[in-house]
């Protein structure tokens, strides 16, 4: 029995049109510009591989679309300076959501990242309704406060705690550690018709790791995983330049991977979760602190800051979990690095790792050892920046799904 149809269409096996591979060189110049810029054309066909000509006419039509502008470069030895390709960055911009049951943070950034306009809000209650009214309020205090770039706005990211569309697609109630009704397709297509402009879905993890990737640290490495402490913990990855995230979008949900299993039971179905025990929210249990109340976090920071032994206890008692969790990561994805961020202060992931250390060693070797395990430099609004710059790729980035048939 023949069993080839079964099998879905991929890259391999799909072939393109002139059409979409012309779509496809465009986006690939553009974000060669993008994220290299200012650039010359010469050196955008030698990365790319295009012939020159083909870069000139790409060029020249975005020039004309106003979305890049042309400048001379530095003049260096004899001769006139060649011509610099630079993106615009006020050509438009995007509109970024951090979404959890307590709060919404807003971000509204240009073509390059640069933050035009934030403000954060609290919850009335953890609810997909309630987290839409206050989306909706900010878009329109945004377009209220800046009108002459509201016009401008070309795509809403919004970023989340998942796993998103669960098998049984039962609420998860009160869990402070996901909001996987949330990013539901109908809760997703009501916010797009009230927003009026197209919007993208991340996880919070995958988002914090493409906002590190664009706008931090993460643009130093190919590849990477972005480890996301919230009230849950997940795992945003970046490999050979790109988020994988995963055929329902739920990659790197790396605190339902199970560490006991006679352990506690988890919201997921299963038991002994990863984040059971390696999470705010189950510090916040044994701090007897409301997970779901948005004070818990600065009170947390507080009582580490203080000293706390609560605190230092839970550090000591979770390290051969942090020191597990670093390990899986390592095996799996051999990456070039492993960053932590999260909702919580630098300062109190730096602690963790040192009561983790000596952290395991890849039986294989790592390029410069000492520091692949780095501490995150876009802050807590790293999941905020990278919902806008989800919005930027789904628009301008050059994507494999673009040149299939």
């Amino acid at each position: 029995m023949n069993d080839a149809a079964t099998i879905p269409a991929s890259f391999r096996t799909s072939g393109t049109n002139l059409k979409r591979a012309k779509t496809h060189n465009h986006r690939v110049v553009l974000e060669i510009i993008r994220t290299r810029g200012p650039i010359g054309r010469t050196e955008i066909s030698e990365i790319t591989s295009l012939s020159r000509q083909t870069v000139q006419n790409i060029v020249a039509e975005l020039e004309r679309g106003g979305i890049v502008v042309m400048h001379a470069g530095k003049a260096s030895g004899r001769g006139h300076p060649g011509m610099k390709v630079q993106l615009k960055a006020d050509h438009a911009f995007s509109l970024g959501f951090h979404v959890d049951r307590l709060s919404v943070t807003a971000i509204v950034c240009d073509l390059v990242g640069e933050i035009v306009w934030e403000k954060s809000a609290g919850l009335s209650a953890a609810s997909p309704d309630a987290a839409n009214a206050r989306i909706i309020g900010l878009a329109e205090e945004f377009r209220a406060s800046k009108p002459e770039l509201s016009d401008r706005l070309f795509g809403v990211g919004l970023a989340a705690p998942g796993p998103f569309e669960t098998v049984d697609g039962t609420p998860s109630g009160a869990d402070a550690t996901n909001f996987s009704e949330f990013g539901s397709k109908e809760n997703l297509d009501r916010l797009q018709q009230a927003l009026g402009l197209p919007v993208v879905l991340q996880n919070d993890a995958s988002a914090a790791a493409l906002g590190e990737h664009v706008y931090g640290i993460g643009r130093n490495f190919n590849s990477f995983a972005f480890v996301q402490f919230g009230m849950g913990l997940g795992a945003g990855l970046v490999l050979n330049g790109a988020l994988y995230p995963g055929s329902t979008k739920n990659a790197g949900e790396i605190g339902h991977v199970c560490v006991d299993p006679v352990g506690p039971p988890c919201t997921c179905g299963n038991s002994g979760c990863l984040e059971k025990y390696l999470s705010l929210n189950a510090l916040c249990e044994r701090l007897a602190l409301a997970p779901t109340s948005q004070y818990s976090v600065t009170r947390i920071e507080q009582l580490f800051d203080e000293g706390n032994e609560g605190v230092r206890e839970w550090m000591r008692d979770v390290a051969p979990y942090m020191r597990q969790m670093i390990s899986m990561i390592d095996m799996m994805l051999d990456p070039e690095a492993i960053i932590l961020g999260g909702i919580i202060k630098p300062a109190f992931l730096e602690a963790l790792l040192e009561h983790a250390s000596p952290l395991p060693v890849p039986p294989y070797g790592a390029n410069g050892q000492d520091d692949r395990i780095r501490i995150g430099t876009s802050g807590a609004t790293a999941v905020a920046l990278g919902a806008t710059a989800a919005a930027v790729d789904a628009l301008y980035a050059p994507q494999v799904s673009h040149l299939l048939l």
